[in-house]
């Protein structure tokens, strides 16, 4: 643009150089035919006057400025186009290179989206791709998973199944045992009986003798009073022993209503006895009863509450008892499930009292923990509870020979829920009622809701006790003693059957039923079935309200843990 503003102001002081310089030849209007016919006259004119030549020469001149003034408008017009022209030429020439940057820039962005597209679905096939091989990956440890859980279900029902024939036939052993004791006592009993008979008749014969002897001569040897020997002379004084029960089941509940009674006169002595200020043992025996207490009101269902629970019981109550020193009692008095092992000596049959005195006042506050807990819907803190004391009772630093002291809790259960043994009676007399479990609690007269509540307590405290396994080392009570408790209820025939039989069961089973079918498979479906089913339709009437309770047991268990009883 400026080169051709340059040559625009060249031609225009060219045109006017040749202007000033010969009009005639510088311009083209001059140089028409019509001035050229006219020259003749200018010079004629040029001979006119002086006036007259100096007018036409300021014509000329004037005609000369106005012509050069209009090419000089025209060359400057000119000027201004081309100007204008190269601007627009200018502004196009950027406007095309800045059009042709952005298409190229365009051009780069539209391959760079490409690529970037082309590779996100390439991420995203990859991601497919591994995410169906993760998926295949998965679905073939799952079934593997699957198949070794099935395998080991099987392994681990072929070992309950064989451990509950070995539990059986230790029970059968054990009432074998029993039957053979009672038979061993009714032997012994026939023998004190025809001991007791021949030694009245050796003293009816030895007084036959004397008074035949009295009217014999004086010289004649008389028989001594002292030759009738002592044993016999015991052995005549009449016997009021009771006899034995018909049943190895009414003998084994029989004694453990008598441990029940040493242990209630055990734990009243020995607190009445240390509760003097002289006792070295008035201290920790308060602060055990106090720490039990409130350890025990510190268990709540979070099961880090509950190990700090049984570490704090341990140490604050069960391991102080052991290690501070004190009397000892002869345990063999306080054992009845277990055959008493061989001893070398009667010192070998000691047990601390302090310890034996915590597991005394441990099961009466776990008794009464489970009667309060089962107040509410959630048994999940009597779960719990159960734990602590299984754990405790399993614990091998607090056994006898390896025996537990689990008979001390099996006494209690004994005396305050006999259905659970399988105890049959009439709620028409006392003796029937207490047989059942109708007990005074804290000498206020029973009454029926409370009742129900302490049996369905108690049951799901026995369950939580029983139905129980721990690594490495053995429950204290087995397991097969819940399979015998839910059967013998089941089997109770419906003349004896009344409200707190259903509510134990309501206890045994309501929160146990998936672990009892984890533990027996297909055999507890069929006990769950006898039990919620076949059971509560032969019900009684009276017993028709806490056994609707149970019958409802199966729907709970279907909608919430996914077992079906059809």
């Amino acid at each position: 643009m400026p080169a051709r503003s340059g040559a625009s102001s060249s031609s225009m002081h060219t045109t006017t150089a040749s202007l000033g310089s010969s009009w005639l030849d510088g311009s083209p209007s001059r140089q028409s035919p019509s001035r050229i016919a006219h020259r003749p006259r200018r010079e004629t004119l040029d001979r006119d006057s002086p006036s007259r030549q100096a007018q036409h020469a300021e014509f000329n001149l004037m005609l000369n400025r106005s012509e050069r003034s209009f090419y000089e408008r025209l060359d400057y017009d000119a000027a201004e186009r081309a100007k204008d022209h190269d601007e627009q030429l200018s502004k196009a020439a950027i406007e095309h290179e800045r059009v042709q940057r952005g298409a190229k820039l365009e051009i780069q962005r539209l391959i760079l989206q490409q690529e970037q597209e082309r590779k996100a679905r390439e991420e995203q096939q990859q991601l497919e791709i591994e995410r169906l091989n993760r998926l295949k990956a998965r679905q073939e440890a799952e079934a593997q998973q699957r198949k070794l859980e099935a395998k080991q279900r099987e392994e681990q029902a072929a070992r309950q199944a064989a451990e509950h024939q070995r539990q059986l036939q230790e029970a059968d052993a054990r009432l074998k045992a029993q039957k053979e004791q009672v038979e061993a006592a009714r032997r012994q009993q026939a023998e004190r009986e025809d001991t007791a008979k021949k030694a009245l008749a050796s003293a009816a014969a030895a007084e036959k003798a004397r008074s035949q002897l009295s009217q014999q001569p004086p010289q004649a040897p008389q028989i001594s009073r002292a030759a009738v020997p002592t044993s016999l002379a015991a052995n005549s004084r009449p016997t009021n022993l009771q006899q034995p029960p018909n049943t190895g089941l009414e003998v084994l509940h029989s004694k453990y209503l008598e441990l029940h009674k040493r242990m209630k006169e055990f734990r009243t002595s020995f607190a009445k006895q240390h509760a003097h200020k002289s006792s070295s043992l008035k201290g920790p025996v308060g602060d055990m009863r106090r720490a039990m207490r409130l350890r025990m009101g510190q268990i709540t269902v979070e099961r880090k509450a509950s190990i700090a629970a049984i570490a704090k019981m341990r140490e604050e109550v069960f391991d102080k008892a052991l290690k501070t020193p004190g009397p000892i009692v002869d345990i063999r008095h306080f054992i009845v499930s277990h055959p008493i092992p061989a001893l070398s000596n009667e010192a070998d049959a000691q047990y601390p009292a302090l310890l034996l005195y915590a597991f005394s006042c441990f099961t009466k506050s776990l008794m009464k923990q489970f009667e309060t807990e089962a107040a509410n819907e959630d048994g999940r803190i009597i779960q719990e509870i159960g734990l602590i004391a299984a754990s405790l009772l399993a614990d091998q630093k607090y056994m006898w020979n390896g025996i537990p002291m689990t008979d001390v809790v099996m006494a209690k259960y004994h005396q305050a829920c006999p259905i659970l043994f399988g105890i049959r009676d009439k709620m028409d007399t006392p003796q029937g009622q207490a047989r059942l479990g109708w007990l005074n609690i804290h000498g206020e007269p029973p009454q029926i809701n409370i009742y129900n509540q302490r049996m369905l307590g108690l049951g799901c405290g026995f369950a939580a006790l029983s139905l129980r396994q721990f690594s490495g080392k053995n429950p204290a009570i087995p397991m097969a003693e819940y399979w015998r408790a839910v059967s013998s209820i089941s089997n109770t025939p419906a003349e004896n059957l009344y409200g707190g039989h259903f509510m134990v069961l309501k206890g045994l089973l309501r929160d146990y039923a998936k672990k009892f079918m984890l533990f027996y498979g297909a055999q507890a479906r069929g006990v769950l079935r006898k039990a919620t089913v076949d059971l509560p339709a032969r019900a009684p009437q009276r017993a028709a309200d806490t056994a609707s309770l149970v019958a409802v047991l199966k729907d709970g268990w279907k909608k919430n843990e996914n077992i079906s009883l059809d």
